[in-house]
């Protein structure tokens, strides 16, 4: 498989499980140096043995951090020491995020305040302490996480799907807005993908919405892994990476079939 090769310094942002990790894993394993960060530091140190364990040659640096996207000043003050010690990234890729599925009425607020604070306010709060340092290298990526439901509100998810669009504008005006300085911004927006959080996220999931997922395909983390690093090895990456061909074309009929779109994931009467 032909990979992004002017990658050498790699930092994934949520990179103790899921997708994160399996990003990280495919690039420790090929060559890169690479650190993850996370909340959790008891996961992080699990992640870390299991990177560890994938190193591709001598030498190859492969830390992690902790960092909590939604505190701005502590993202900024771990990037600056990240970047002081190995030098301004080529890849960032923050997958930090979570779901809370249920009716808006019964969302519990703090989960309605989480995802806002972790999903939107976290990616802004990473690109804010990352771009200044991609800028000034004058060069790299920022991957910023969305999802599926970051293309078309699905029912169950309207804060989730909320958070998700937020991060698809988000990363649009930022590829405009630093583009003229060299570096790329793109979005992923993976479907359902086995995951521990997907797993917590189904005990919350109302019936209706667990009945029409049943029809849903699903990816593991790192067939969605692959296809982000496969996408950001082209020639001319595209803004947004949607992983799996049906998703393609989902995503498809949702930017030209909104009308067939809108009946299909129309919350049934129950």
């Amino acid at each position: 498989m032909a990979y992004c090769r002017f990658v050498t310094f790699s930092i994934v942002v949520g990179g103790s499980e899921g997708i994160g990790l399996a990003v990280a894993a495919q690039l420790v394993r090929r060559g890169d140096d690479v650190v993850v960060c996370s909340r959790s530091r008891a996961k992080l140190d699990v992640a870390l043995d299991a990177l560890a364990e994938q190193r591709h040659r001598d030498g190859q640096r492969v830390d992690a951090r902790q960092i909590d996207v939604t505190d701005p000043h502590g993202t900024r003050e771990t990037v600056d020491v990240l970047v002081a010690e190995f030098g301004p990234p080529d890849l960032v890729v923050n997958t930090a995020g979570y779901a809370r599925p249920g009716w808006l009425p019964e969302l519990p607020a703090e989960d309605v305040q989480g995802m806002v604070d972790v999903n939107l306010r976290g990616t802004i709060h990473v690109a804010r302490a990352m771009v200044p340092h991609l800028v000034s290298a004058g060069r790299g990526r920022f991957v910023a996480t969305s999802s599926m439901a970051g293309l078309a509100g699905v029912f169950g998810y309207t804060v989730y799907s909320a958070t998700k669009f937020g991060v698809v504008g988000f990363a649009e005006a930022l590829r405009r807005e630093i583009a003229p300085f060299g570096v790329g911004v793109h979005v992923l927006c993976p479907p359902n993908t086995l995951t521990p959080g997907f797993e917590t996220e189904n005990r919350f999931k109302p019936a209706a919405v667990l009945a029409a997922e049943e029809k849903a395909r699903t990816m593991t983390a790192d067939q969605v892994a692959t296809e982000l690093l496969r996408a950001l090895a082209r020639r001319r990456p595209k803004p947004v990476i949607v992983p799996g061909r049906g998703n393609r074309l989902s995503a498809f009929a949702i930017r030209h079939l909104p009308v067939v779109v809108d009946r299909a994931l129309k919350r049934p009467m129950s």
